[in-house]
Formats: C-alpha cells, structure tokens, sequence
C-alpha cells in the first residue's frame, strides 16, 4: 500500500459514461514530497544552492518555501479527492475542528498582515499555512502510506544526527551558518540537514522524547537505540534548554517505567535487554564526550552565552516606545525590527510570544494563539495525552526563541513529527494500530 505514494499522479478509469481522473495518488504524492522538502531543504541549504530564501534580494516568490508550494498543491489535490470543498470543509470540521479553528485564526493573522501592516505573507505561509496544509495531508494518509511517511521521516532525523555527530566531530558543515550575511566562523555547533543548530536540537529533542514515550514504527529494540543516539547528538547540536528538558523528560519516563515494574507489572526479556544495552552505550558515549572535550565547550554556553540571557530580560523593554493602540492592534514591523538592535536582539526577539505581540499586537496574538491552542489540543484528542509531554517541551522551548514569531518551519516539523510518530507507534494486541 505504501508504494501508491510513488505511482503515476494521475490515473484514468474508462466506464460507460466517459472516464475519470484518480486524484489521490497525486495527492498522497505531493504530501511525500512536501515533507521531504520540510526536512531536506533548511533555509540554509535553500541559499547554499543559490535560492535567496534567507538572504537578502531576489524575487518574493523566493522567501516561501518549497515545501509550502507543495503543501498548498496537495491540499487543493486532497480537497478534489474529498468530493469538492463543500466536501472537505465538512469532513474536516466533523474530523478535525482544532484545524478548522487554525485555518480561521491564520485567516484573521493574514488579513493583519496583508491589509494592515502590508508586510510579505511568507511568514505566514511557512510557519502556519504549511503547518495546516500537512495536519490535513498526513491524517488523509493510509496506514501503509503513513507507515511509510513515518520511516522517511525517522531516516531522516537519524541521519541528521549523524550528521551532527560527524560535523562536530570533523568541524565540517554541510550548511555554513551565517547571520546577516556574516559568516559565524567560530560557531562550533552542529548545522546538519536542519539548517540552525537550535532548529536541530529542537527537532531532535522532540523526537527522542517521542521514541521513549513508544511513539514511531518500531520494536523497542531500535526505539531504545535511537534514544541514545539522538540524545548524543544534542550535544553537538549545542540547545541548551533542549538538553536540559530532555534529559529531564527521560528521566521522568525512566522513573514512572521503573515505578510500574517495581509494581509487578511484566515485561518481555528482549526489551530488559534492549534496555541495558542502551544504558551501556549511554554510559560509553558520555565518556567520548568528556574526553573530546565537548563538555567543557557546552559548560562554557550555559556559563557564558554572550549576552542571550540579557537579550531576553532586555526585549521586554521594546514595548516602551510603543503607545497602547500599537501594543494592542499592532505596530510599524519596520520601526520595531529598528529597535533591536538597541535593545541587543540585532536579529529577532527571542520569545515566540512577546515576539508576536511585538509584531502583531496583542489583540491578533490573542485570538491566533487561542486557534492554536485549538490545534494542539486537536493533537491531543487524536493521539492522547502523552503528546502532552513533547508539546509541552516545544512549548517551554520557543519562550525562549524567536521560532514561530519569525518565518520558521518549527510548527510543521513539530506536527509532521507528532502525526507520523504517534499514529504508528506500536499498540497493544487488543488495540489496533493505524500502521
């Protein structure tokens, strides 16, 4: 079932009364493609190959990404599949309402955007559109067609940590790093397939959380290997609070695990197995760690982080320039973007929420956090309440970066790692998986 992502997008069926053309192959693979596109293609990547996504210059149609072009092409292709829009507006209310309530809230930020403040809709696009576009793809999926979605997805991130391994390892970078055209040379942190290091030690966290709550298309075996692994690649990836919050979340997970067993509950002996051979590579790479001296220069980030701490305390005072109709219904992007450098934030505020209300005012960041409130919740609902506990952490996470405040994939890569890690995560035998 998994290979009719790959068929031919359009097929025809001949009967008595003419033919008809077979959408949804074409739709399942643009929704493929549009989440190859989310992981393969970092913003970095996009200006290495001389696409000025980031960069300054080139034509608008440059800034939005390409995984957001695919993302709109598959919906329109999925709302043909659904019988018309009538159609696939009332499936999706009855199926999912915290997506619909997403759609109205970026529909309220868009028309903020486009007619208020007359500001490019690529931030926009790719931080929620695209988001949107794939919730409603990925749960049109098969169970097979997911399955396979769900393992390019984890081939993927494995192979971005290995890339973090071996450029901070080497000093390589696939992607080099630069901030307002100024290459970072001294940056030792890892940039792998995702493009920024904190991009990486986000996605990365969120996904090795995942794994050891039984989320993702494997045994326990591969699962409790990939933990490990991952968990060693934040190191390279430098994401302070990532490293912190995970470690914490595993440790939280160990502990509820070992409370259950202590209880008597049952356990098979591969997984105890499984389970110490994971401990020992733990213990075995901690020591490479020590010894290549990488500790020593990620104790110097959290001791001396270059004024980042300070930035945060400092962007609060943003908001006294600002009279009280600006802070409510929005400022001048253009004279708060000015402001940053005073205030020592040369490049975004680094807070996803005061960085929303600093640019869209506090009655849009209002009602559109209360819609995505309703799609994450519509998470919750779908998959349960241990997507609570990578939620929350991407939550705790992005009050201390720009992320969704700025154009940024975070919120499709959150989403596309939830969807095809908890619909395909191993069930009990008198449950019955979507993979």
């Amino acid at each position: 079932m998994a290979s009719r992502a790959f068929q031919l997008p359009v097929s025809y069926r001949v009967d008595s009364t003419g033919f008809a053309i077979d959408v949804r192959p074409f739709a399942v693979g643009l929704t493929v493609l549009s989440v190859l596109a989310l992981f393969l293609l970092s913003g970095q990547m996009l200006n290495l190959l001389g696409i000025p996504y980031d960069a300054t210059g080139g034509s608008p149609l440059f800034k939005i990404h390409p995984a957001s072009y695919l993302s709109v092409l598959a919906l329109m292709a999925w709302v043909v599949v659904d019988g018309g829009l009538g159609a696939f507006l009332g499936r999706s209310w009855r199926d999912s309402p915290g997506l619909m309530v997403l759609f109205l809230a970026i529909g309220l930020l868009a028309f903020q955007v486009i007619f208020v403040q007359k500001t490019p809709i690529s931030q926009v696009t790719d931080n929620f559109v695209l988001t949107a576009c794939l919730f409603a793809g990925l749960l049109r999926l098969n169970p097979g067609e997911l399955r396979l979605v769900a393992l390019l997805v984890q081939g993927i991130l494995a192979l971005n940590s290995l890339l973090g391994y071996a450029e901070g390892l080497s000093g390589f970078r696939l992607t080099p790093l630069y901030v307002n055209g100024e290459l970072l040379s001294w940056e030792w942190r890892a940039t792998a397939l995702l493009g920024h290091p904190l991009m990486n030690a986000m996605t990365t966290a969120l996904c090795l959380v995942s794994l050891a709550l039984g989320a993702g298309p494997f045994r326990t075996g591969p699962r409790l290997a990939l933990v490990v692994f991952h968990f060693g690649a934040l190191f390279f990836f430098g994401g302070r609070t990532a490293i912190v919050l995970s470690a914490a979340a595993l440790f939280a997970i160990a502990a509820v695990t070992g409370a259950r067993l202590l209880l008597g509950r049952r356990f098979p002996l591969p997984v105890a197995a499984a389970a110490i051979l994971a401990a020992t590579l733990l213990v075995i790479g901690s020591i490479l760690v020590v010894d290549g001296g990488l500790v020593d220069r990620l104790i110097g980030r959290f001791i001396n982080d270059d004024g980042s701490a300070m930035a945060r305390v400092a962007m609060l005072s943003i908001f006294r320039d600002m009279s009280w109709p600006e802070v409510v219904f929005g400022p001048d992007v253009l004279a708060v973007k000015a402001m940053l450098p005073r205030i020592g934030t040369p490049v975004a505020i680094e807070s996803a929420y005061i960085g929303f209300v600093a640019y869209y005012g506090g009655f849009v960041t209002l009602f559109f956090l209360m819609g995505l409130a309703a799609f994450f919740a519509e998470l919750v609902r779908r998959f349960g309440a241990p997507v609570l506990l990578p939620l929350g952490i991407y939550f705790l996470i992005s009050t201390a970066v720009s992320s969704f405040s700025t154009k940024s994939l975070e919120l499709a890569l959150l989403t596309t790692l939830i969807i095809t890690a908890f619909a395909c995560r191993p069930q009990p035998p008198e449950r019955s998986s979507p993979c």
